[in-house]
């Protein structure tokens, strides 16, 4: 059963919430936003917009990375 991008979005988003200090969160939050560093906190909307914009094969390399 294949994934689509936007399952694949939802899930990184939900990881990255439960797991804002992990390293797998700060090389999605790299890749979406330019910044290793940045807070995610309360911006779920604004991640998975911006994580939406990425070319697929970045999105699958991110839900690759959490899972």
């Amino acid at each position: 059963m294949e994934i689509s991008q936007s399952e694949m979005i939802q899930e990184i988003v939900d990881f990255v919430q439960k797991n804002p200090e992990s390293h797998a969160s700060r090389v999605v939050l790299k890749t979406a936003w330019h910044d290793y560093n940045a807070d995610a906190a309360g911006r779920a909307e604004e991640l998975a917009a911006s994580l939406a914009k990425l070319p697929p094969g970045d999105v699958e390399y991110c839900y690759y990375l959490v899972k």
